[in-house]
Protein backbone atom coordinates (compact mmCIF):
# COMPACT_ATOMS: atom_id res chain seq x y z
CA UNK A 1 0.00 0.00 0.00
CA UNK A 2 1.48 2.80 -1.19
CA UNK A 3 1.71 5.97 1.54
CA UNK A 4 1.33 9.45 -0.22
CA UNK A 5 3.92 12.18 1.41
CA UNK A 6 2.30 15.98 2.31
CA UNK A 7 4.80 18.61 2.58
CA UNK A 8 3.22 21.07 5.42
CA UNK A 9 3.03 24.49 4.63
CA UNK A 10 5.79 26.71 6.64
CA UNK A 11 4.34 27.75 9.87
CA UNK A 12 2.93 31.19 9.89
CA UNK A 13 2.47 30.90 5.87
CA UNK A 14 -0.73 31.81 4.82
CA UNK A 15 -1.84 31.09 1.24
CA UNK A 16 -3.92 34.11 -0.62
CA UNK A 17 -6.52 34.31 -2.61
CA UNK A 18 -5.37 34.74 -6.28
CA UNK A 19 -7.09 38.00 -6.17
CA UNK A 20 -5.44 39.42 -3.32
CA UNK A 21 -1.71 38.64 -4.49
CA UNK A 22 0.03 41.59 -5.39
CA UNK A 23 0.31 40.87 -9.56
CA UNK A 24 -3.01 39.57 -9.85
CA UNK A 25 -4.54 42.95 -7.80
CA UNK A 26 -3.26 45.39 -10.35
CA UNK A 27 -4.15 43.20 -13.44
CA UNK A 28 -7.89 43.10 -11.86
CA UNK A 29 -7.90 46.92 -11.33
CA UNK A 30 -6.42 47.50 -14.72
CA UNK A 31 -9.32 45.60 -15.96
CA UNK A 32 -11.87 47.26 -14.06
CA UNK A 33 -10.42 50.76 -14.74
CA UNK A 34 -10.98 49.16 -18.44
CA UNK A 35 -14.09 47.65 -18.45
CA UNK A 36 -16.67 50.62 -18.84
CA UNK A 37 -14.72 50.90 -22.38
CA UNK A 38 -14.50 47.36 -23.12
CA UNK A 39 -17.79 46.56 -22.51
CA UNK A 40 -19.46 49.48 -24.57
CA UNK A 41 -16.98 48.87 -27.07
CA UNK A 42 -17.85 45.07 -27.21
CA UNK A 43 -22.04 46.33 -27.36
CA UNK A 44 -22.01 49.27 -29.39
CA UNK A 45 -18.88 48.32 -31.87
CA UNK A 46 -17.98 44.79 -32.41
CA UNK A 47 -21.21 42.99 -31.51
CA UNK A 48 -22.92 45.29 -33.87
CA UNK A 49 -20.05 44.97 -35.96
CA UNK A 50 -19.88 41.05 -36.65
CA UNK A 51 -24.02 41.16 -36.60
CA UNK A 52 -24.14 43.45 -39.60
CA UNK A 53 -21.35 41.30 -41.45
CA UNK A 54 -23.73 38.32 -40.96
CA UNK A 55 -26.42 40.00 -41.81
CA UNK A 56 -24.67 41.14 -45.11
CA UNK A 57 -25.60 37.79 -46.34
CA UNK A 58 -29.60 37.47 -45.46
CA UNK A 59 -32.05 38.65 -47.12
CA UNK A 60 -33.62 40.80 -43.62
CA UNK A 61 -36.20 43.27 -43.08
CA UNK A 62 -35.60 44.30 -39.66
CA UNK A 63 -38.46 42.40 -38.74
CA UNK A 64 -38.94 39.39 -40.75
CA UNK A 65 -36.89 35.85 -40.40
CA UNK A 66 -33.69 36.28 -41.88
CA UNK A 67 -33.06 33.87 -45.40
CA UNK A 68 -29.23 33.43 -46.45
CA UNK A 69 -28.56 35.00 -49.37
CA UNK A 70 -24.60 34.39 -49.61
CA UNK A 71 -23.09 37.20 -51.68
CA UNK A 72 -25.97 37.94 -53.61
CA UNK A 73 -26.21 41.31 -51.54
CA UNK A 74 -22.97 42.44 -53.10
CA UNK A 75 -23.10 41.19 -56.51
CA UNK A 76 -26.43 42.97 -57.01
CA UNK A 77 -24.57 46.50 -55.91
CA UNK A 78 -22.37 45.90 -58.32
CA UNK A 79 -24.86 45.98 -60.83
CA UNK A 80 -26.96 49.10 -58.77
CA UNK A 81 -26.75 52.07 -60.59
CA UNK A 82 -28.03 54.39 -58.24
CA UNK A 83 -25.44 53.06 -55.66
CA UNK A 84 -22.61 53.44 -58.28
CA UNK A 85 -23.66 56.48 -58.31
CA UNK A 86 -23.63 57.14 -54.87
CA UNK A 87 -20.57 55.72 -54.75
CA UNK A 88 -18.95 58.31 -57.75
CA UNK A 89 -20.69 61.30 -55.62
CA UNK A 90 -18.85 59.76 -52.62
CA UNK A 91 -15.55 59.90 -54.15
CA UNK A 92 -15.87 63.11 -56.33
CA UNK A 93 -16.93 64.80 -52.56
CA UNK A 94 -13.59 63.19 -51.02
CA UNK A 95 -11.32 64.32 -53.91
CA UNK A 96 -12.94 68.21 -53.85
CA UNK A 97 -12.90 68.68 -50.25
CA UNK A 98 -10.17 67.15 -48.68
CA UNK A 99 -7.69 69.12 -50.76
CA UNK A 100 -9.71 72.73 -50.28
CA UNK A 101 -10.36 72.20 -46.21
CA UNK A 102 -6.66 71.14 -45.83
CA UNK A 103 -5.25 73.95 -47.37
CA UNK A 104 -7.81 76.56 -45.74
CA UNK A 105 -7.00 75.04 -42.67
CA UNK A 106 -3.42 75.64 -43.26
CA UNK A 107 -3.69 79.35 -44.10
CA UNK A 108 -5.93 79.94 -41.16
CA UNK A 109 -2.98 78.12 -39.01
CA UNK A 110 -0.54 80.45 -40.23
CA UNK A 111 -3.14 83.31 -39.94
CA UNK A 112 -3.71 82.18 -35.99
CA UNK A 113 -0.46 81.58 -35.31
CA UNK A 114 0.84 85.18 -35.48
CA UNK A 115 0.42 87.87 -32.93
CA UNK A 116 -1.67 90.37 -34.46
CA UNK A 117 -4.41 92.11 -32.72
CA UNK A 118 -7.82 90.58 -33.43
CA UNK A 119 -6.64 86.91 -34.49
CA UNK A 120 -8.00 85.57 -30.50
CA UNK A 121 -11.94 86.91 -32.15
CA UNK A 122 -10.87 85.29 -35.60
CA UNK A 123 -10.06 82.10 -34.31
CA UNK A 124 -13.34 82.16 -32.04
CA UNK A 125 -15.39 82.67 -35.49
CA UNK A 126 -13.99 79.77 -37.60
CA UNK A 127 -14.08 77.63 -34.54
CA UNK A 128 -18.09 78.49 -34.46
CA UNK A 129 -19.40 76.74 -37.16
CA UNK A 130 -18.20 73.38 -36.13
CA UNK A 131 -19.74 73.97 -32.16
CA UNK A 132 -22.93 74.90 -34.02
CA UNK A 133 -26.03 72.17 -34.41
CA UNK A 134 -25.64 71.37 -38.01
CA UNK A 135 -29.54 71.84 -38.07
CA UNK A 136 -28.80 75.68 -37.82
CA UNK A 137 -25.81 75.19 -40.35
CA UNK A 138 -28.41 73.89 -43.11
CA UNK A 139 -31.05 76.51 -42.63
CA UNK A 140 -28.46 79.09 -42.85
CA UNK A 141 -26.93 77.78 -45.88
CA UNK A 142 -29.81 77.10 -47.59
CA UNK A 143 -30.77 80.73 -47.24
CA UNK A 144 -27.68 81.33 -48.73
CA UNK A 145 -28.53 79.31 -51.78
CA UNK A 146 -32.10 80.23 -52.05
CA UNK A 147 -32.90 80.74 -55.99
CA UNK A 148 -34.98 83.98 -55.12
CA UNK A 149 -33.79 85.72 -51.92
CA UNK A 150 -30.54 84.20 -51.44
CA UNK A 151 -27.57 86.54 -50.47
CA UNK A 152 -25.09 84.69 -53.06
CA UNK A 153 -27.51 85.22 -56.10
CA UNK A 154 -28.20 88.76 -54.71
CA UNK A 155 -24.58 89.35 -54.90
CA UNK A 156 -24.76 88.06 -58.27
CA UNK A 157 -27.08 90.63 -59.84
CA UNK A 158 -24.79 93.33 -58.03
CA UNK A 159 -22.13 91.95 -60.71
CA UNK A 160 -24.82 91.71 -63.57
CA UNK A 161 -24.16 87.98 -63.58
CA UNK A 162 -27.04 85.63 -64.00
CA UNK A 163 -28.49 84.11 -60.70
CA UNK A 164 -27.87 80.20 -60.43
CA UNK A 165 -30.24 77.61 -58.55
CA UNK A 166 -26.93 76.48 -56.59
CA UNK A 167 -29.40 73.57 -54.40
CA UNK A 168 -31.25 72.66 -57.62
CA UNK A 169 -28.65 72.12 -60.40
CA UNK A 170 -26.60 69.21 -61.48
CA UNK A 171 -23.63 71.47 -61.82
CA UNK A 172 -23.49 73.49 -58.96
CA UNK A 173 -25.27 71.14 -56.49
CA UNK A 174 -22.13 69.24 -55.19
CA UNK A 175 -19.89 72.35 -55.61
CA UNK A 176 -22.58 74.12 -53.33
CA UNK A 177 -21.96 71.46 -50.37
CA UNK A 178 -18.35 70.93 -50.93
CA UNK A 179 -18.05 74.97 -49.83
CA UNK A 180 -20.52 74.61 -47.28
CA UNK A 181 -18.77 71.68 -45.52
CA UNK A 182 -15.09 73.69 -46.07
CA UNK A 183 -16.54 76.35 -43.79
CA UNK A 184 -17.95 74.48 -41.38
CA UNK A 185 -14.68 72.10 -40.74
CA UNK A 186 -12.24 74.52 -41.54
CA UNK A 187 -12.10 75.96 -37.96
CA UNK A 188 -11.80 72.51 -36.56
CA UNK A 189 -8.39 71.48 -38.71
CA UNK A 190 -6.83 74.79 -38.58
CA UNK A 191 -7.07 74.58 -34.67
CA UNK A 192 -5.12 71.15 -35.35
CA UNK A 193 -2.32 72.32 -37.58
CA UNK A 194 -1.52 74.95 -35.17
CA UNK A 195 -1.08 73.16 -32.13
CA UNK A 196 1.38 71.80 -34.66
CA UNK A 197 2.77 74.85 -35.40
CA UNK A 198 3.24 75.96 -32.17
CA UNK A 199 5.36 72.55 -31.51
CA UNK A 200 8.07 73.23 -34.20
CA UNK A 201 11.22 74.93 -32.19
CA UNK A 202 11.75 78.38 -32.76
CA UNK A 203 15.81 77.51 -32.59
CA UNK A 204 15.02 75.58 -36.05
CA UNK A 205 13.62 78.43 -37.61
CA UNK A 206 16.28 81.16 -36.13
CA UNK A 207 19.06 78.93 -37.02
CA UNK A 208 17.58 78.62 -40.82
CA UNK A 209 17.18 82.79 -41.09
CA UNK A 210 21.09 82.70 -39.55
CA UNK A 211 21.86 80.11 -42.64
CA UNK A 212 20.22 82.50 -45.49
CA UNK A 213 16.94 81.19 -45.64
CA UNK A 214 14.02 83.12 -46.97
CA UNK A 215 10.53 83.26 -45.28
CA UNK A 216 9.52 80.41 -48.58
CA UNK A 217 12.45 78.40 -48.47
CA UNK A 218 11.95 78.65 -44.28
CA UNK A 219 8.24 77.69 -45.44
CA UNK A 220 8.63 74.75 -47.46
CA UNK A 221 11.93 73.31 -45.94
CA UNK A 222 11.33 73.84 -42.34
CA UNK A 223 7.50 74.55 -41.20
CA UNK A 224 5.63 71.93 -43.98
CA UNK A 225 8.27 68.70 -43.12
CA UNK A 226 8.01 69.64 -39.42
CA UNK A 227 4.07 69.98 -39.66
CA UNK A 228 3.73 66.91 -41.71
CA UNK A 229 2.53 64.73 -38.69
CA UNK A 230 -0.01 67.11 -38.11
CA UNK A 231 -1.05 67.42 -41.53
CA UNK A 232 -1.39 63.76 -42.68
CA UNK A 233 -3.54 63.27 -39.00
CA UNK A 234 -6.10 66.01 -40.97
CA UNK A 235 -5.34 64.06 -43.87
CA UNK A 236 -6.48 60.82 -42.71
CA UNK A 237 -10.14 62.39 -40.63
CA UNK A 238 -10.95 64.21 -43.59
CA UNK A 239 -10.91 61.63 -46.15
CA UNK A 240 -12.16 59.55 -43.58
CA UNK A 241 -15.35 61.84 -42.70
CA UNK A 242 -15.86 62.42 -46.49
CA UNK A 243 -16.36 58.67 -47.43
CA UNK A 244 -19.15 58.67 -44.41
CA UNK A 245 -20.68 62.54 -45.85
CA UNK A 246 -24.21 61.90 -44.91
CA UNK A 247 -25.96 65.15 -43.12
CA UNK A 248 -25.27 67.10 -45.79
CA UNK A 249 -26.97 65.80 -48.13
CA UNK A 250 -29.72 64.64 -46.46
CA UNK A 251 -30.69 67.71 -44.88
CA UNK A 252 -30.12 70.15 -47.62
CA UNK A 253 -30.77 68.32 -50.76
CA UNK A 254 -32.15 64.85 -49.98
CA UNK A 255 -29.71 63.48 -52.80
CA UNK A 256 -30.92 65.12 -55.54
CA UNK A 257 -31.23 66.59 -57.71
CA UNK A 258 -31.37 63.33 -59.54
CA UNK A 259 -29.35 61.46 -57.35
CA UNK A 260 -26.46 64.47 -58.42
CA UNK A 261 -25.56 64.61 -54.83
CA UNK A 262 -26.91 60.96 -52.82
CA UNK A 263 -23.63 59.37 -51.10
CA UNK A 264 -22.75 55.47 -50.12
CA UNK A 265 -24.13 56.49 -46.43
CA UNK A 266 -27.49 58.45 -47.86
CA UNK A 267 -27.99 55.13 -49.63
CA UNK A 268 -27.05 53.02 -47.33
CA UNK A 269 -30.04 54.71 -45.18
CA UNK A 270 -32.35 54.65 -47.84
CA UNK A 271 -32.38 51.14 -48.15
CA UNK A 272 -32.01 50.26 -44.74
CA UNK A 273 -34.87 52.57 -43.54
CA UNK A 274 -36.95 53.53 -46.14
CA UNK A 275 -37.27 50.33 -47.87
CA UNK A 276 -36.36 47.98 -44.83
CA UNK A 277 -33.82 46.49 -46.79
CA UNK A 278 -31.42 45.81 -43.54
CA UNK A 279 -29.21 43.02 -44.75
CA UNK A 280 -28.63 45.26 -48.57
CA UNK A 281 -27.95 48.20 -46.08
CA UNK A 282 -25.23 45.88 -44.23
CA UNK A 283 -23.54 44.97 -47.25
CA UNK A 284 -23.15 48.69 -48.19
CA UNK A 285 -21.98 49.12 -44.90
CA UNK A 286 -18.95 47.01 -45.35
CA UNK A 287 -18.41 48.08 -49.21
CA UNK A 288 -17.75 51.43 -47.33
CA UNK A 289 -15.82 49.90 -44.39
CA UNK A 290 -13.63 48.65 -46.29
CA UNK A 291 -12.94 51.44 -48.86
CA UNK A 292 -12.16 54.02 -45.75
CA UNK A 293 -9.57 51.01 -44.77
CA UNK A 294 -8.09 51.28 -47.94
CA UNK A 295 -7.78 54.77 -48.55
CA UNK A 296 -6.55 54.80 -44.64
CA UNK A 297 -3.74 51.55 -45.13
CA UNK A 298 -2.35 53.44 -48.15
CA UNK A 299 -2.17 56.38 -46.99
CA UNK A 300 -0.33 54.94 -43.91
CA UNK A 301 1.85 53.13 -46.04
CA UNK A 302 3.04 55.89 -47.96
CA UNK A 303 3.25 57.97 -44.76
CA UNK A 304 7.11 57.43 -44.19
CA UNK A 305 7.97 59.06 -47.86
CA UNK A 306 6.77 62.66 -46.22
CA UNK A 307 5.46 62.73 -43.09
CA UNK A 308 8.74 63.62 -40.51
CA UNK A 309 9.21 61.40 -37.90
CA UNK A 310 11.90 61.80 -35.67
Amino acid sequence: MAVGTHTPTAPGAVRRPWFRRPRNKEALAALLFLAPNLIGFLVLTLGPGVFSLIMGFTNWSGISRARWVGAENYIELMADKVFLTALRNTLVYTVEFTPLVIVAALLFALLFNQRVWGVPVVRLLCFLPIVTDFISVAFIWSWIYHFRFGVLNWALELLNLPAQAWLGDVRWAMIALVVMSVWRWVGYYAIILLAGLQGIPSELKEAATIDGANGRQLFLRVTIPLLSPALFFVLIISISSSLAVFEQMYIMTRGGPRDSTISISMFLYQQGFRFFKMGYASAVAWILFLLTFMVTAFNWTIRRRWVYQE
